[in-house]
């Protein structure tokens, strides 16, 4: 026998013997101890989103950035420009990852960065990638609708560091987002 006590058939199904029984203070010291570890992982968030980057997870990088810009720059209720920007540039992004160029009648429904409501369709949204710089366009091309990891993007456009790609990346859907 532990030194925990045991009831038959408590917190157990019929058949299966006895179960040790926990105490109230245990359970309570568990839930301090699984807080306190809550606590002290949120420094690491941010590295979790380096690590997507470095691995290949694009999406869930991008999401994890975008979601933390939004935390850092404000309140829960009224998103700010910011925000608003943000968030439209995951909306065009998830768009030209999930619908192609094939599909040119889908729309997407977004609010622009001025707060105005707007539908575009895929094909309109490929028009207007066509008239982006020649290095976003790759960018947008490659990077996004393509899924081609972030290093090898870079390689491609001869070995343009991966902060360039982020910047040309948000300039792009930021000019897609005011059309």
């Amino acid at each position: 026998m532990s030194g925990m006590s045991e009831t038959p058939g408590a917190g157990s199904a019929p058949g299966q013997g006895m179960a040790p029984m926990r105490r109230r203070s245990d359970l309570n010291e568990q839930d301090k101890y699984s807080k306190q570890a809550e606590k002290s992982a949120a420094p690491f968030e941010a590295l979790g989103a380096f690590e997507s980057y470095e691995y290949g997870d694009e999406a869930e990088a991008d999401e994890l950035a975008d979601t933390e810009q939004a935390e850092q720059l404000g309140g829960a209720g009224v998103l700010s420009e910011a925000q608003r920007r943000a968030h439209t540039r995951r909306l065009i992004r998830e768009f030209l990852r999930a619908v192609p160029r094939a599909e040119p009648e889908t729309t997407l429904a977004f609010l622009r960065p001025d707060g105005e409501a707007r539908m575009i369709t895929r094909r309109e949204l490929s028009a207007a990638i066509d008239r982006l710089r020649p290095r976003q366009r790759q960018i947008v091309r490659l990077g996004i609708e393509e899924r081609w990891p972030r290093q090898k993007v870079c390689a491609y456009l001869h070995d343009i560091s991966i902060k360039t790609f982020e910047r040309d990346q948000v300039e792009a859907l930021d000019l897609l987002a005011q059309l």
